[in-house]
């Protein structure tokens, strides 16, 4: 399978959810409380469109844990996949020296040309003797956070925050967040992925990310950046090991993103890369101690 078939094959899975459900009550893979994918045999996260596929995958499966590998990374790490597993593909991007780039070289993971791999992986459900995790990366299994490593999150940023009246936005104009009294959200969940997805907007501004998505998408760029800040909000949440929990506008932006994914199949693997520089972003802006 090419990176061209995964990107619409993912973008497939979610636009048939997105066609068949209620838009108000659909949950995305990327809500819940599953932290983010890591390769169990280096540590490190996946990024990207992997992380959406990972994540429709353990949604599809009902996987308990995040950690993946390829066949022999689990056989170094003393496992064996089960017979008849079926493994998940996903795409390696690897930057290319100046002198080796082609027009063919795919640019979404962070705006510079790369070239990509694919590679079959493995949950660990789907292997005998894996050791235990050491990560965090079960489902489920987080305990219930408490907001304050988010206050300590959101602060880091420097981004300004205004509190009052009764919408979420971000105004490019005054570069200001603002954002309904703390005490009108029901829950910290709500308030948490509300003022994520604000963040995100955030970091497109000129002056940090420049995210400027209307050359692309057209007048679909709205629904573009909205769900860019839907991902990089999950992604941010996920690392901090907070819930996801739908964005009050949750219904309006799922039935925006119908039109956005048919007219163009790598849209979702876009606003998955623009995500992850978002989060990597506002990460960045944390004290060595968060």
């Amino acid at each position: 399978m090419s990176t061209h078939d995964l990107h619409a094959r993912v973008a497939a899975t979610i636009l048939t959810q997105l066609e068949t459900a209620d838009p108000a009550s659909w949950n995305p893979p990327w809500h819940g409380a599953n932290p983010m994918p890591r390769n169990a045999r280096t540590g490190r996260r996946y990024r990207g469109i992997n992380v959406m596929v990972l994540w429709c995958a353990a949604q599809a499966q009902g996987y308990a844990e995040a950690r993946w590998a390829t066949y022999r990374q689990w056989a170094a790490l003393g496992a064996q996949i089960r017979k008849g597993e079926r493994g998940t593909l996903v795409i390696f991007y690897k930057d290319l020296p100046r002198d080796a780039r082609t027009n063919d070289a795919d640019p979404d993971a962070t705006g510079a040309p790369f070239v990509a791999r694919a590679a079959h992986v493995f949950n660990v459900a789907q292997v005998g003797g894996a050791p235990a995790p050491t990560d965090g990366t079960t489902f489920g299994a987080l305990p219930p956070a408490p907001v304050p490593p988010f206050d300590t999150f959101v602060a880091a940023t420097g981004a300004l925050i205004r509190e009052g009246g009764a919408r979420s936005c971000y105004v490019p104009a005054t570069d200001t967040i603002h954002l309904p009294p703390r005490s009108t959200f029901h829950t910290q969940e709500g308030y948490t992925a509300t003022l994520a997805h604000e963040l995100v907007h955030w970091t497109g501004a000129p002056h940090r990310l420049a995210r400027d998505l209307s050359g692309r998408f057209g007048t679909h760029d709205y629904a573009a950046e909205e769900l860019v800040a839907e991902l990089g909000a999950a992604f941010v949440l996920a690392d901090l090991g907070l819930a996801r929990v739908p964005h009050p506008d949750h219904a309006a932006y799922s039935a925006s993103w119908v039109p956005l994914l048919r007219a163009d199949p790598r849209a979702l693997s876009h606003a998955a890369a623009q995500g992850s520089r978002a989060a990597e972003y506002l990460t960045a802006l944390q004290s060595p101690a968060v």
